[in-house]
């Protein structure tokens, strides 16, 4: 998988959002050629780059929701 497009959001006054910040939004291409919007985790926004290689990571939100995120790929 790899980082197709990517913005760093900076500012959110949101609850659930602005305890996040600064946090990555990025269109995944994932190796079967779909694209998924996603979150990058464990990564500073001027780390990521376009293309660069990532893999998922899962979060469970509340005990019946899960999200999919993604990192750099180690």
């Amino acid at each position: 998988c790899n980082v197709y497009i990517c913005t760093a959001t900076y500012q959110n006054h949101a609850p659930g959002f602005r305890e996040s910040l600064p946090y990555i939004m990025a269109y995944v291409e994932l190796e079967e050629g779909m694209k998924m919007l996603t979150n990058l985790v464990e990564c500073r926004p001027e780390e990521v780059k376009i293309g660069m290689p990532v893999e998922v990571v899962f979060a469970d939100v509340t005990p019946t929701v899960t999200l999919a995120n993604f990192r750099p790929a180690r």
